[in-house]
C-alpha cells in the first residue's frame, strides 16, 4: 500500500526519509519532530478526551480523501468520494492551478534542523503562490491549522525558495465545504520554533 512505503527526498544536501506507518521524519538518519508534532505540542487540549478508535478512524478517511487529490493532481485519476467531487468544485471556482503537492519540506533555526513535514498542495491563483491545507475534521481548529500552514510556508520558502502569498484552508467532510483564508505569521512562528531548537 502506498501509505505505507517509506518516502525518500534530498533536500538542500540533506537526505530526508518519511516513514508513514510511525509518521516519522529521518534527516540524515536522525529523527527530528514533525510538523504535526509541534502543532499538537502547541494545542495540547485539541484532542483530549476523544477516544483513540475515533481519532483512528477519522484519521484513516483523512487520508484517504488526500491520496485521492493528490491521485487526481499527479495522474488525473478521478477520486469516488464526496469529498473528492466537492474539491473539484471549489478548484474550479477558484480556477487555482497545481504546482506541487505532498512534497517535503524541511525547516532550520539557528543552523539546526528543527522539523520536518509534508504539505498538502502548493498552486497559484492569479499570478500568486497559494499553500492549500485539506481537513475532513468535524470542524475547523484555526490556531493549530494556522500554526500548521505558516511552517510548511517557512519550509517551502527554505527547502525550495519559494515565497507563498497566500494560505489557504479547504474542509470538506461529506457534503460540507468551507474554506478559509488564513493570516501569514512569519516572525510567530519563527519564535515557536525556537521552543522546540532542543528536541532536533
Amino acid at each position: 500500500m502506498k501509505d505505507s512505503i517509506s518516502t525518500t527526498e534530498q533536500i538542500k544536501g540533506y537526505q530526508v526519509v518519511f516513514e508513514p506507518i510511525e509518521h516519522k521524519y529521518f534527516v540524515n538518519g536522525k529523527m527530528v519532530p514533525s510538523i504535526s508534532q509541534i502543532c499538537k505540542m502547541e494545542n495540547p487540549e485539541l484532542y483530549s478526551g476523544i477516544d483513540q478508535a475515533m481519532l483512528n478512524r477519522a484519521a484513516a478517511k483523512g487520508v484517504n480523501l488526500h491520496e485521492e487529490i493528490e491521485n487526481y493532481e499527479l495522474h488525473g485519476e478521478m477520486g469516488y468520494t464526496t469529498e473528492f467531487h466537492n474539491y473539484l468544485k471549489v478548484k474550479k471556482h477558484y480556477g487555482f492551478k497545481k504546482e506541487l503537492t505532498e512534497r517535503m519540506v524541511i525547516i532550520e533555526i539557528d543552523g539546526k534542523i528543527v522539523c520536518a513535514g509534508r504539505f498538502d498542495l502548493l498552486a497559484t491563483m492569479n499570478g500568486e503562490n497559494l499553500l492549500i491545507d485539506f481537513k475532513r475534521t468535524s470542524q475547523i481548529h484555526q490556531r493549530y491549522v494556522t500554526l500548521q500552514l505558516n511552517l510548511y510556508r517557512l519550509g517551502l520558502m527554505q527547502s525550495y525558495g519559494i515565497n507563498i502569498h497566500k494560505l489557504m484552508l479547504i474542509r470538506l467532510r461529506y457534503d460540507a465545504i468551507e474554506i478559509m483564508d488564513l493570516p501569514v505569521q512569519e516572525q510567530e512562528t519563527i519564535n515557536t520554533l525556537k521552543k522546540y531548537k532542543v528536541m532536533s
